[in-house]
């Protein structure tokens, strides 16, 4: 099932850059766009959590390392959003991003213990590879 999830997640992000990448190029201020966006997606997800009464973290460790992702999150989809109006093509800024696959798959295996294989070490060395392609 999860694997179906990621196929929805990867069209909504797909469907999202190519907004951000022509309102963009229409004028719009990235931090402006941004803005709108989190602060509707702030709502939904307020929306989402009051309705499944999900329980909020609130051990410290906890809210720093989501104050963490948080930061992270500003500065990484402010960085994309410019790489999306500047690229030659905006596949080519999200080619460059996808590659945090990599990064994720390297560190999970070292951080969270995730499995290992030589042929998961070689995908990833494919998956850069065609980025290079796509971006030359």
């Amino acid at each position: 099932m999860w694997q179906w999830w990621a196929v929805g997640a990867m069209v909504c992000f797909a469907a999202m850059q190519l907004i951000f990448a022509s309102l963009s190029r229409r004028g719009a201020d990235v931090a402006a766009v941004l803005l709108y966006v989190f602060a509707i997606a702030a709502l939904l997800y307020l929306t989402h959590v009051r309705a499944t009464r999900a329980v909020l973290p609130r051990a410290p460790r906890d809210v720093a390392l989501l104050a963490a992702a948080a930061a992270l999150s500003y500065v990484g989809n402010w960085l994309l959003v410019r790489a999306l109006a500047a690229a030659p093509n905006p596949g080519y800024a999200v080619a460059i991003s996808g590659l945090q696959a990599a990064v994720v798959t390297a560190a999970g295996i070292g951080i969270l213990g995730a499995e290992f294989s030589w042929t998961k070490v070689a995908g990833v060395v494919l998956c850069a590879a065609g980025v290079t392609l796509i971006v030359r």
